[in-house]
């Protein structure tokens, strides 16, 4: 064997020096005049991460060409590419190819001729004459012909011509598609049954209008309702956000209004007219999106209390009361400033308005060179209690509300780190709806200090692959925040609109975090705690392998309730390997005089075998004030039964009153190009009547991407949990 090694031009080398042209075959010559290599039977080329094998190879070094012919195959980043001839150029990565193929699992294709746009280009990589399956056989029982693709990468595809064979058939012709990467094109449906709904099925077409605008049409048929269908938008400029950009239109002429999904008979009925209009948008005023006002719309105008509950299941679970406002807003590198207006558009809806609310609010930000930081937030708006019809009448005023604090970080010892804070606001109430009342004034101080300091303990031979230790450090870092707030307690004066919620955790003792403006009371706090990271080295950089928090509050005084402690809190997060992850959030009551209520959580995901896998979540709460005891337990698994078929469950059990709430049983098949899924659930509702349901999903692989949901709660666009 012959060896011909050329280094790379000037213009290729890298940072850590010259990266050479490897070139190993059974006959190799080299022209020097010309500076062509040519290598033949066998030959291997390597250079950097790209890996050439051919039959005839030829290398010319004026213009960085590597010219490949005869049974041509690459690896490059995983990637493994099958082609007649190819064209590589070392200085810019650009690859042509003809009569082309590879697989990227699970999707399998063909192209004549392939052209990758040089390292530096945002143009596309061009696909000629090419076919895709995502049946991995001589005979694919499904492919897509297209006579040119141009594939943009994370952004879209854009198909020229293209034909959909099932078999030798064709059935579909396109002769332009724009599809974005990750959308849902095409039609989809999701034939079941459920008690409250009967028999269904949910139908939905999606396709693009420009480039930009994803648009998915329903046509829903239940038997128990009726027919229902409509339309939802999405601009796909903002699809790194998930709340804007999008228009939703749904109509349902209910042949049962007064059936609850619970099986219960509701009087009275809504109207067996039933919709929803959903608008989330951002309109940019002109200017640098990144530097100019904006306009954000969230609008939700629904027929009823009820339409989410009993169309959208899912949405209803996560977000029962929408809300309306129009924020105008302004970020600039101290802060924001904006101008919110918050509407009771759904009379059925109790909500506060804001008729608008004005802020400025700025972020810790320094002074200059003094070492000195302040924050603050300033405020004036015109607040509403809105209540339902029929509920009593508003309760409103006018609040003036600005708040000040400046902060000066200081390190002693070079160990010891010190935030010593102090603030001061003034809050001013007027414009009472209640006759006869007058202006109400507040004024509160704050002042506090953060003391912490790190130790730290690195281990670098620490090594336990089992685990993903690969070398520790361990970081503890103790703190202690005080806080104390001198206010004009003015509660049981007005009711107050922004105001305590209840909650088992820890409410924020930081003045500019703490949003129940007129619920502000004198307190003394000392929030004690120690947190403790084990990190560990993965990938060739940190990876933060076990975290541990414990902390409580001293109340020297307390503006909830006569307590002297809360309770003890522990958070655990732990992430030792890609199939093992663990979590818990704990608080028990150790001190005398606090709450004595007890709540813990924790999860569990792990994946003992290559066939089978589980999650474990418990949710634990016994004998607080506000909310109910619950002893919650949730079980999912999957088991892989062979390659083709696979079977999951998933329940919910409810200990505390002996309920199992929830029971889903599903088998799955691979058909090659398909993914079928069978199951049915079983719901106790605690009426004395259970909620059945059945539901058949189908999903096609990858490329092009159509999928049917796998959703045992019709209508939440997700799998229960």
């Amino acid at each position: 064997m012959l060896r011909a090694q050329e280094s790379v031009p000037e213009s290729a080398e890298t940072s850590s020096g010259t990266v050479n042209l490897d070139i190993q075959s059974d006959f190799t010559d080299y022209d020097k005049n010309l500076g062509i290599a040519r290598a033949s039977g066998d030959v291997v080329v390597k250079y950097g991460d790209v890996t050439i094998y051919a039959d005839q190879v030829e290398y010319h070094r004026s213009t960085g060409n590597i010219f490949a012919r005869d049974n041509v195959r690459i690896f490059q980043d995983g990637q493994v590419v099958d082609a007649e001839e190819i064209i590589y150029n070392i200085n810019t990565g650009e690859l042509t190819t003809s009569q082309f193929k590879s697989g990227l699992e699970p999707v399998f294709f063909t192209s004549d001729n392939i052209v990758r746009p040089e390292e530096q280009s945002d143009g596309p990589i061009t696909l000629l004459d090419s076919t895709f399956t995502t049946h991995d056989s001589q005979n694919p029982n499904f492919r897509v012909q297209v006579k040119k693709l141009e594939v943009y990468p994370e952004d879209k595809i854009i198909m020229h011509g293209a034909k959909v064979f099932v078999g030798n058939t064709p059935v579909l012709w396109f002769p332009y598609i724009a599809q974005p990467i990750g959308e849902e094109l095409g039609y989809f449906f999701t034939p079941g049954w459920n008690t409250a709904w009967g028999g269904f099925v949910l139908n939905q077409y999606g396709l693009m209008i420009g480039e930009n605008l994803h648009a998915v049409t329903h046509l829903d048929y239940r038997s128990e309702r009726g027919m229902a269908g409509g339309v939802e938008f999405k601009d796909r400029r903002f699809k790194s956000n998930e709340n804007l950009g999008k228009l939703n239109l749904y109509f349902a002429d209910d042949a049962n209004p007064q059936l609850k999904f619970n099986g219960d008979i509701r009087n009275p009925a809504p109207s067996s007219e039933r919709y929803r209009a959903n608008l989330q948008h951002r309109v940019y005023f002109p200017g640098d999106d990144e530097d100019t006002f904006y306009l954000d719309f969230d609008i939700n105008r629904l027929s009823d209390a009820f339409v989410y509950e009993d169309f959208f299941p899912s949405e209803f679970r996560i977000d029962p009361n929408p809300d309306n406002l129009i924020n105008l807003n302004r970020l600039f590198e101290q802060g924001e400033i904006s101008l919110t207006g918050r509407f009771q558009l759904n009379e059925f809806f109790q909500t506060d308005t804001r008729a608008p609310e004005l802020a400025v609010d700025i972020i810790r930000t320094p002074i200059g060179d003094t070492g000195f930081f302040y924050d603050g937030l300033t405020s004036y708006g015109i607040l509403d209690e809105e209540f339902p019809t029929g509920f009593g009448s508003a309760n409103g005023f006018n609040r003036f509300h600005t708040y000040h604090e400046f902060l000066h970080p200081i390190q002693i010892g070079g160990i010891l780190n010190v935030v010593p804070r102090a603030g001061a606001g003034y809050t001013n109430y007027a414009g009472f709806d209640v006759p006869g009342f007058n202006t109400v004034e507040r004024t509160t101080a704050h002042a506090g200090v953060d003391l912490s300091f790190k130790m730290s303990k690195r281990s670098p031979n620490f090594v336990n692959r089992a685990l993903g230790l690969n070398g520790l450090l361990h970081v503890v870092k103790p703190y202690v925040n005080f806080s104390l707030v001198s206010t004009n307690d003015v509660n049981g004066t007005f009711g107050p609109i922004d105001r305590f919620n209840p909650t088992t955790r820890l409410r924020p003792i930081d003045m500019p975090l703490f949003t129940a403006i007129d619920d502000i009371r004198d307190w003394q706090i000392i929030r004690t705690g120690v947190s403790n990271r084990w990190i560990t080295r993965r990938n060739g950089s940190s990876y933060e392998w076990l975290s541990m928090n414990n902390y409580f509050d001293t109340y020297l005084e307390d503006p909830e309730f006569n307590r002297d402690f809360s309770n003890f809190f522990t958070d655990i997060e732990w992430h030792p390997l890609p199939w093992l992850t663990a979590s818990t959030t704990a608080q028990v009551p150790l001190f005398d005089n606090a709450l004595d209520f007890s709540e813990i959580s924790t999860s569990l995901s792990f994946m003992p075998t290559d066939w089978f896998r589980f999650g474990v979540r418990h949710y634990f709460l016994t004998d607080h004030p506000t909310f109910a005891n619950s002893d919650l337990y949730a079980l999912t698994t999957y088991t892989r039964l062979s390659d083709n078929w696979g079977f999951s469950t998933a329940h919910r059990f409810e200990a505390d009153d002996g309920t199992l709430e929830y029971q889903q049983y599903s088998v799955h098949r691979d058909l090659a190009s398909w993914t079928a899924s069978v199951g049915g659930i079983i719901r106790d509702n605690r009426d004395g009547e259970n909620e059945y349901g059945i539901l058949l999903s189908l999903t096609l692989k990858a490329f092009p991407r159509v999928s049917l949901p796998v959703d045992f709660q019709p209508g939440s666009l997700g799998a229960e949990e």
